[in-house]
């Protein structure tokens, strides 16, 4: 007879009188009226007086149907009557005795545990709810009902005898059967609190937690005597709910353990419950009461000269001293352990604790230590012929050698574990080694072999049905996917990891889940979705007390949030990353919290609060020995130091990142190391040297055949010729550029390169060639729907049109620019519209609306925080400065001016201190304030000086010798004009000769030097004319017609004023012209 038929055979409703010895051995007991009437239903208070007789006729019914052994009516009848007192638990009770006679296991189990939630404090309830689930295969739940019911009952034979019963059906048998046999040889196998005691050891070792926990605190429920046994049952229970994951229920049945053990003064029960308690504190993350639990487990084995658990407590505290980061003392732990375990000849277990002194060496960095450790282990591991120890040492050295990024190596000792599981059949081994493979593929960029090895790593736990495994391999996979680009595949299965976590009851499986999910949210750009998860990860690693867990999540937290832009809040969660890693002692932890505080700085444009960070990190790569790293954290300060405009620190370390890449033979960031280096010595003017660092630039490019490299080392070489007037030469890079592109038909690079040739014919002055690469680009950019591509063409072109004179088409393009820059809504572009749109509105003289952009660009500049934003707001207030003037309203010239000065001199920035003093000059000058032009206009030159730009300084001389004429300082004057004249005929450029001469022979004039002043506005006019500049003629003319006037020569002053009057193109000129010709008619006649 099957296990299903023999249940049948269990009494439904038999009481203590009907029942003695086991139920085991009693014959089918017919059902009776007795069976169902001795617990009599009666009708609740509550039931309506015409309702019971009817209540009580259906009671009588259908216990006269179970009588007949027609059950479906019984069970019809029991539920007509339920439906008259829907709270009778007998009804319940009864009917699922019915249910259990015609087979309806489930329906049984419902009406029983309705019973049970009706009247908790009814036993045949319990019984009622063993049996169905006996039924239903589900032994273990059985059992803990049958106990749950005793620990209500004591003296409940039928549920005593139905958990005996059950326990000998079960899967449990040939364990518990021969214990049964001891307990009635001892009459103990009437004693509730024994034989429920001896059933949840025996859940408890067939791994049914669940049940195990049910059936031990029912046995402390009904509660024993002896302290002894009772300290068993608190042991049993902390295991159970430490198996659970339920560690603080674990942790309370430990002390409750210890306390027996004291009060019993059995210090080897007290050496074992202070163990456990430091392996689940330790589990909790609670390191400071691990240690204190363990150091007493140390103290209590040698006190009973018990060297196995002394071993125990040693490799115990080494591990906790290795994840509170104090690597000394788990060394030293560890190494004890080593000696103790070689003292009772323990081969096995010296091998295990060589390989966590390797752990240890490896945390500590000391790489040659670990796998001389670990190697040691594998040897002593292939001696004892341990083929899983030795799988063990293969896989400790693959992780060795992932840690020193040797993926190709760890790879290979992965592969060897995979040999020894697949020869031992060990499926466990095996899914270990996938997982080894997979992450050290994936680590070493393979991602579609990692998915490989993470696939078989599932499939492996798919066919044990081992759910930890599953969600292992489902975590493993996902990452893959994410690293793929396959962002949906990743969610579905870090879902499936969190589902089975959650099945598990595991909240640190819960934890990675929700981290892995909000990575994958944040690789797909839904950062508001990461942080939702990342923050679910947060209160689960407080939670468990996983503090190394606490402070990546702080990292994902802070990336989610800096995407955001919500840099306060990044910072915060960076910080706490960073201090939790100090904290654990984990060095490589913060590394990387340093390393990203420094790139959150920076992105914020926040340059100097970025070193610091990038210091710490340089420091700590060299600790590391991660060359890498060091490199990465001299790239990162070149840049910053370039920021902030410290050229000279940022070529130092460019040097440092060159030498490093050169160290690493890795020709990608050589030359990205030779095109920084090159742009930093181009800041200080070094220009051969930046020549020669963009040439080995595009050199390695070549070799790597790097195209993105190819085309921006041509750029910065045309760049660098353009900075040294090379500009044909500069034409032909850029030209370079523009083939490469096309050839590679790649459109960005095809639209930079038209960019670069529109602004250096621009710069020749071949206006209609630069207005036909900048609309080429236009277009580039128009087909990609790139806006802020589109936004910088628009600009581009402005700019030559603003060269050309044609101011309405600039105004056109800029305001083209604006609406471009308010679509992105980018802040800087649409300040820079603004600026460029009030610089063109100034040059066309319309300077109320170039004062409403310029305005308009100050405000916007309020929003930007880049590092030329102070430069642009310095320009702005130049130009309104300059509006102002030109307005007459000097004194609100003079205001822009001098804000104009005091952020130019802030920011160290010669060319705007001397466009400021410029202004100043002209200001006070135009007041009549001659004196303090003078002082203005003198610091300017100083400045130009400064600047070392020759045609700044002519200018500057041009201006000071106009104010010293003015202020009758004809002798300085002269001096100034002089020096103007000779550099502008050094630099070639003639119009400047013209106005150095120009203003020399108006000094002449006013110090009577009419023959002086003659000759030299005849020269002047002789220049214009080969120039071919009409307007410089006209002034010409007009200045000689001043000398023969001033001398009397009345012809040839009329004869010059009338070609003045001739040259003259603009009406402000020409009616100037006429005035001077007109007045000195009227004083002629």
């Amino acid at each position: 007879m099957t296990n299903y038929e023999n249940l049948l055979n269990l009494p439904l409703n038999c009481n203590a009188n009907e029942t003695s010895g086991s139920l085991a051995t009693q014959e089918i007991i017919k059902m009776s009226q007795r069976d169902f009437s001795e617990n009599e239903p009666e009708c609740t208070p509550e039931l309506p007086a015409a309702n019971r007789a009817l209540f009580l006729e259906k009671v009588r019914q259908s216990n006269a149907a179970c009588q007949s052994g027609d059950f479906v009516t019984a069970v019809m009848l029991y539920t007509d009557a339920l439906q008259l007192d829907p709270g009778n638990y007998i009804l319940y009770s009864n009917r699922s005795a019915a249910r259990l006679k015609q087979g309806q296991f489930a329906l049984a189990l419902q009406d029983a545990t309705k019973a049970r939630e009706l009247c908790p404090q009814w036993p045949k309830a319990y019984f009622r709810q063993g049996v169905a689930l006996q039924c239903l295969g589900r032994y273990g739940e059985a059992l803990a009902s049958f106990s749950a019911g005793l620990a209500q009952d004591t003296q409940h034979k039928q549920l005593l005898a139905g958990l005996m019963e059950a326990s000998v059906k079960s899967p449990l048998r040939h364990a518990l059967e021969p214990t049964f046999q001891q307990l009635r040889a001892m009459n103990l196998d009437q004693s509730p609190f024994v034989v429920i005691s001896v059933v949840g050891q025996e859940l408890l070792q067939a791994g049914q937690y669940h049940s195990a926990v049910t059936v031990l605190e029912a046995a402390l429920r009904i509660g024993s005597c002896s302290l002894k046994l009772r300290g068993s049952v608190f042991s049993a229970l902390s295991s159970a709910h430490w198996a659970l994951n339920q560690l603080d229920k674990a942790i309370g049945y430990m002390q409750q353990d210890l306390a027996v053990a004291k009060s019993l003064g059995d210090t080897a029960g007290e050496c074992r419950a202070h163990g456990n308690l430091g392996s689940a504190y330790f589990s909790q993350g609670s390191y400071k009461e691990a240690l204190t639990a363990h150091r007493y487990q140390l103290v209590l084995a040698m006190k009973c000269k018990d060297t196995q658990a002394a071993a125990t407590a040693l490799t115990s505290l080494g591990h906790v001293y290795t994840a509170i980061g104090d690597y000394p003392n788990a060394l030293a732990s560890h190494k004890q352990c080593v000696q103790l375990v070689k003292q009772i000849g323990d081969r096995l277990q010296e091998a295990r604790e060589i390989g966590n002194v390797g752990a240890v060496y490896l945390a500590m960095g000391e790489f040659d230590s670990a796998v001389d450790c670990h190697t040691q282990h594998l040897r002593l591991a292939r001696k004892l012929g341990n083929q899983v120890e030795e799988a063990r040492a293969y896989s400790n050295l693959g992780s060795s050698h992932h840690y020193r990024r040797n993926f190709a190596q760890a790879i290979t000792f992965h592969e060897q574990v995979l040999r020894i599981s697949k020869q031992l059949g060990d499926r466990n081994i095996e899914a270990r080694a996938y997982a080894g493979l997979g992450h050290a593929a994936r680590c070493a960029g393979d991602c579609v072999q990692a998915k490989k090895w993470h696939e078989k790593q599932l499939e492996m736990a798919l066919a044990a049905r081992d759910k930890v495994g599953e969600g292992r391999a489902c975590s493993n996979l996902g990452i893959v996917y994410q690293l793929l680009g396959e962002h949906d595949a990743a969610l579905k299965l870090h879902q499936a990891h969190l589902t089975i976590a959650r099945q598990l009851h595991d909240r640190a499986g819960m934890g990675r889940a929700y981290g892995n999910i909000g990575n994958a949210y944040s690789a797909a750009g839904l950062y508001e979705a990461a942080i939702k998860y990342h923050k679910q990860e947060l209160t689960i690693s407080k939670e468990v007390h996983d503090r190394s867990a606490e402070a990546s999540t702080h990292g994902n937290l802070a990336v989610a949030y800096q995407a955001l832009g919500a840099h306060d809040m990044a910072l915060m969660h960076y910080r706490a990353h960073l201090n939790i890693a100090r904290e654990l002692k984990d060095t490589a932890g913060e590394a990387c919290a340093l390393l990203n505080l420094g790139n959150c700085f920076s992105s914020r444009q926040e340059f100097a609060q970025a070193v610091p960070y990038y210091e710490q990190y340089l420091m700590l790569s060299q600790e590391l020995g991660d060359v890498a790293a060091e490199g990465k954290a001299c790239h990162f300060l070149g840049y910053v130091h370039y920021c902030i405009g410290n050229y000279r620190e940022a070529v130092r370390y460019y040097d440092q990142d060159l030498a490093l890449a050169k160290d690493l033979q890795d020709k990608i960031n050589m030359g990205r190391a030779y095109c920084n280096l090159g742009l930093a010595h181009l800041a200080l003017s070094n220009t051969q040297a930046a020549l020669e660092c963009q040439k080995y630039f595009l050199a390695v490019a070549h070799m790597t055949n790097h195209l993105p490299g190819k085309f921006r080392a041509l750029g910065n070489i045309g760049d660098i010729l353009v900075r040294t007037a090379e500009y044909e030469e500069a034409v032909k890079m850029y030209q370079r550029q523009l083939t490469l592109a096309r050839h590679a038909r790649e459109r960005p690079l095809e639209a930079a390169a038209c960019g670069a040739l529109g602004l250096a014919h621009r710069l020749i002055k071949k206006f209609d060639k630069a207005l036909g690469y900048h609309t080429q680009e236009l277009a580039l950019r128009q087909e990609m729907s790139d806006l802020p591509g589109e936004c910088k063409a628009h600009g581009h072109l402005g700019a030559v049109h603003m060269a050309l004179g044609n101011y309405q088409h600039a105004v056109k393009c800029y305001q083209q620019q604006l609406g471009r820059a308010q679509e992105l809504q980018d802040s800087g572009i649409e300040a820079q519209s603004f600026g460029n749109l009030g610089i063109a509105k100034l040059n066309m003289g319309l300077y109320e609306d170039a004062i409403g952009y310029l305005e308009q660009q100050l405000g916007t500049l309020e929003r930007v925080n880049m590092p030329t934003t102070q430069h642009d707001r310095a320009r702005a207030l130049g130009h309104l400065g300059d509006c102002y003037d030109a307005l007459g309203d000097f004194e609100e010239g003079i205001k822009c001016h001098e804000r104009h000065l005091q952020l130019a001199t802030a920011l160290q920035s010669y060319r705007d201190q001397e466009r400021a003093y410029r202004g100043l000059g002209h200001s006070h000058r135009a007041l009549g304030n001659l004196q303090e032009a003078l002082v203005c206009l003198e610091k300017r030159l100083v400045v130009a000086h400064e600047l070392g730009s020759p045609e700044v300084k002519a200018v500057a001389y041009g201006d000071l010798g106009n104010i010293h004429s003015a202020l009758g300082n004809y002798e300085q004057a002269v001096n100034c004009l002089e020096h103007q004249q000779e550099i502008a005929r050094e630099l070639g450029d003639r119009a400047l000769v013209s106005d150095a001469t120009s203003a020399l022979g108006n000094v002449y004039q006013r110090m009577s030097d009419a023959d002086g002043a003659l000759r030299l506005h005849k020269m002047d006019l002789e220049m214009c004319e080969h120039l071919g500049a009409g307007a410089l003629q006209a002034r010409a003319c007009g200045n000689l017609g001043a000398v023969y006037e001033s001398i009397r020569s009345f012809v040839d002053a009329v004869k010059f004023y009338e070609k003045q009057l001739a040259l003259t193109a603009d009406r402000l000129s020409k009616a100037y012209a006429c005035g001077s010709l007109g007045a000195y008619l009227f004083k002629l006649y």
